[in-house]
């Protein structure tokens, strides 16, 4: 794995950027907000609750329950050009997952996503990261042709309204690591804008020259843990030919290139 000194002055100014985060009045969410506005970003959080403490003043918060489309909708309406967009909202009450939502205007199912902490106490939460995970993995091929990047930050145990310190007790006991919320926050930030000498991986029929391909970061996943920063996605690529098997990762690359519909100059 790909160890990580993320520091405050790693993230450039972000003067003229606009960021729009969910689930930003606390936690996590809250502490990236301040973050972002440090770096000179405008910060719109949006949350069902309003902010406990004051905001700064580069930081506006908007209440919009985001399983609501329509409440989303408008949010992002009255943003504006967004730059940067956040999914950080987290949810541990049981829902009807198999209840379809429709967009009153355009008939169309309502997809949620949200970021999750992945705390095993809470049964319901330990399915989503992985599948948020997938989300990246799935998306980061595609959606870099519209000059759009895709990343994702996997907290471990950290002190938030979701792992309050009592719960964290037996951890902290035991003399093992949790992470603060502005150590999250800061790892959030960070994999916003930083930059990437080469591609995660290949898809499809990608040509083999855009693996060293230099640019932003695109399909990350920063995993923190204490008070430690870790880049997964590159190194599980890397090695895939040796925990998937190099018949095994030749074959699945030939059947994408079969099936990618991708549009490509002069192919």
């Amino acid at each position: 794995m790909t160890s990580l000194d993320i520091k405050l002055e790693d993230i450039p100014s972000l003067v003229g950027k606009k960021v729009i985060l969910t689930g930003g009045s606390s936690g996590i969410g809250l502490a990236a907000a301040k973050t972002f506005a440090h770096r000179g970003a405008q910060v719109l959080i949006l949350d069902v609750k309003s902010p406990l403490e004051p905001l700064p003043s580069a930081v506006e918060y908007r209440k919009c329950d985001i399983s609501k489309w329509a409440e989303l909708q408008s949010a992002f309406s009255h943003a504006g050009n967004v730059d940067i967009a956040v999914a950080n909202a987290g949810v541990s009450e049981e829902t009807d997952y198999f209840s379809d939502t429709f967009d009153p205007e355009g008939g169309y199912p309502v997809m949620e996503f949200f970021h999750f902490i992945p705390y095993y106490r809470f049964n319901n939460l330990t399915a989503r990261p992985p599948q948020l995970i997938g989300l990246v993995r799935a998306l980061r091929s595609t959606v870099i042709r519209d000059n759009i990047t895709i990343n994702a930050v996997a907290p471990a145990a950290t002190i938030t309204s979701l792992l309050p310190a009592d719960l964290a007790a037996p951890i902290i006991a035991a003399g093992l690591p949790v992470s603060t919320a502005e150590f999250v926050g800061l790892a959030v930030a960070y994999s916003s804008c930083a930059v990437q000498t080469r591609q995660v991986e290949l898809y499809g029929r990608d040509p083999d020259e855009l693996a060293n391909t230099p640019g932003r970061w695109n399909g990350r996943v920063i995993l923190t843990l204490g008070s430690r920063y870790t880049e997964l996605e590159e190194p599980i690529a890397r090695l895939r030919g040796e925990w998937f098997g190099e018949e095994n990762k030749r074959d699945t690359r030939m059947q994408q290139m079969a099936t990618d519909f991708r549009a490509f100059p002069n192919m």
